[in-house]
Order: C-alpha cells, then structure tokens, then sequence
C-alpha cells in the first residue's frame, strides 16, 4: 500500500535540522526522527516535511556486526495523504478521557484503482515528550496546508437510490469528518428545490466547500444553486448570464444514487 524503495543503512542524524532546509542535491533535510514499534518490529522513523518515512532497525549479530551493509526496504507515506493524526491511548470501559499514551495513530487516504481507501498506521512509543513532540510536528505540517477544509456545508438527499444516501453519509462518510476535525453543518433535504433555497440565502463564506450525498438530481441542483448564488453576489442578472462568476466554493460529490457502483471515485 505504501510506496517502497531498497536502501542501505544511513548514519544517525547529528543535529535537528531547521525547518525547510535541504540537503545537497535538493532532497529535504529530516524535521524529526526517532524509533517507534510499528506492528511487530521496532522501526527508525523519519519526518520531513513532505513525506514520513520509516524502516525496521536491523539487531547486531554475536560479533557486533550490524549488518548496515545489507539493503532493507523503507516505506513511506506523503503528507499529503494524512488527513488525521491522533493520540492512541488505552482506556479503561466507560473512560472517555485520559489513558496510558500508547503511542500515534497516522489515518491515510489513498487513491487505489479508482477508490479512496483510508487506512491507520499506529506508531507505539510509551514516552509522552517523545509522541507529543512527534504529534505537535505533524499537526503543524498537516495544518499548513491550504487547500484543506475546516468547514463544509453538508446536502444529503435521503430519497435517493433504495435511500442509500442516509446511510452512506452516516455511516460512511461522518466518521471520516470527524476524525479529520472537520465541522460540518447537515442538511437533509425535504423536497425538490430544497438545497437550492437554502444556497440562496445562507452565509457561505462561512464554509469551506460544499458537500452533496446524492444522485444526479442533487448535484444538479446544488451545482445550479452554487453558480446561481455566485451571480447573485456579484450583481449580475441571473436571468441570462452570458459569462457567469465562478462560484467561490468547490463542490464535493459523493455519490448515493443508483449508478453510485460505478460512478464513485
């Protein structure tokens, strides 16, 4: 799932690098880097700005030989594909917060033959300075993206295909929000032209995107509503418009209708 390369053991850092610097011939100097179990193994993990990397640490054999001359393969993550990084802890039945600090949790998104599919890697350590430190870094790198959303403004149309969209909004795609911080304000439509009065007059600029969970009916009409809204802020007769003011949000299709199967990327 993760991109692998082979590579030889690499000496251990001898400073912590300031941020955006690059070591010769461009390639990013480490923001962090420490050891952390992932599944069985105990692992060397480095952390740029662009990428977390990581690779399992080899044991000496009888004679003190380390074996740094043998390839071992390093995986990999961009940054840009984590949407979510939390604290992992273990709490006890009934405790909702607090715990032992077990270590991090990295939640990825990747596109895999024309799916998204989220995944977590957790990254055990039992130092809290050292998984705070690490969960600081991420969270500021994550955050420095620009194009991520804080707020969407949500239309689930729950009369779609066998009444899916519900389910699939809920169930599916919620938790999702959630887990990356994201604020959503829910919609679920009552009737034909609901999504699109409301486009009208609601304060937009306090979202980030919108969303619709819905066949083609919905997104044709939040599509119109969003384009239509945009010609009204701007002043322009919205009776004949011959070049329109692009809406000022993006539109996030998740599709609920009867062709969803084959049409959900």
């Amino acid at each position: 799932m993760y991109r692998g390369e082979e590579r030889r053991g690499a000496a251990p850092l001898d400073r912590d690098p300031p941020r955006g610097e690059e070591a010769a011939g461009g390639e990013e100097e480490p923001l962090l880097r420490g050891i952390f179990q992932i599944g069985k193994r105990s692992c060397d993990v480095v952390l740029s700005a662009r990428q977390l990397r990581w690779s399992p640490i080899r044991p000496e054999s009888r004679g003190g030989d380390s074996n740094m001359n043998l390839p071992y393969k390093e995986e990999l993550v961009e940054m840009k594909d984590i949407f979510s990084v939390k604290l992992k802890r273990r709490r006890f039945v009934g405790q909702k917060k607090g715990g032992v600090l077990l270590g991090i949790t990295v939640f990825v998104c990747l596109k895999k033959e024309n799916k998204l599919k989220d995944s977590a890697i957790n990254f055990n350590n039992l130092s809290e300075d050292h998984c705070h430190s690490w969960f600081s870094c991420l969270k500021e790198i994550l955050n420095g993206f620009p194009n991520r959303p804080k707020s969407l403004k949500v239309f689930v149309n729950p009369n779609s295909h066998k009444r899916e969209a519900t389910h699939v909004y809920y169930e599916q795609v919620a938790p999702l929000f959630k887990l990356a911080d994201i604020k959503t304000d829910v919609t679920v439509t009552e009737y034909e032209g609901h999504a699109l009065s409301l486009l009208k007059e609601c304060e937009l600029h306090t979202f980030d995107g919108v969303v619709c969970i819905g066949g083609d009916g919905s997104t044709s009409e939040i599509a119109h509503g969003l384009l239509l809204r945009a010609q009204m802020d701007a002043g322009r007769d919205t009776d004949y418009i011959l070049s329109p003011v692009r809406a000022p949000l993006p539109l996030g299709i998740i599709p609920a209708g009867e062709n969803r199967r084959y049409r959900f990327i």
